[in-house]
């Protein structure tokens, strides 16, 4: 048996992979938002909150992430499961921001005050918290970004 330690535990190996967990829940997150944000405009459209599937993906969404945002997400996903710092770094601060904002928006967008049924506000209520947790994944990503 050889003495000399595993490529793959070696130290500089080790401190990479361990914070490549967080960059790959935050892609798998991402990726379920994403079909929820159709899956939700198909809910509004089909309910008549929006008179058409774009709409539903507009800026007046109510189930839904806006197109330019579920664009944004889609390249930071890409951006923040990165190796290189410089590229990482910055994507998971937006991404971090941008969970916050979804949260937000609602208040100032009357998105938390229209009219929906049960249903669809438990529908609302997971989206925005699918958002709020990408916010706590990209935090802890950058986390161990900062501290390699």
């Amino acid at each position: 048996m050889s003495s000399a330690p595993s490529p793959s535990l070696t130290p500089s190996t080790t401190s990479a992979a361990a914070g490549r967990p967080f960059a790959t829940a935050i892609v798998v997150t991402i990726g379920l938002l994403l079909v929820m944000d159709v899956a939700g405009a198909l809910i509004s459209l089909a309910a008549g909150l929006s008179p058409t599937f774009l709409d539903a993906l507009g800026p007046q969404a109510r189930l839904s992430a806006p197109i330019p945002m579920m664009i944004a997400q889609v390249i930071l996903a890409f951006a923040v499961s990165r190796r290189r710092r410089a590229v990482a770094i910055p994507a998971a601060v937006l991404l971090m921001i941008a969970g916050i904002l979804a949260f937000l928006s609602g208040f100032s967008d009357g998105g938390y005050a229209a009219d929906l049924t049960a249903a669809q506000r438990v529908f609302q209520i997971a989206l925005v918290t699918g958002h709020l947790a990408m916010g706590v994944l990209a935090g802890l990503r950058l986390v161990r970004l900062l501290r390699r």
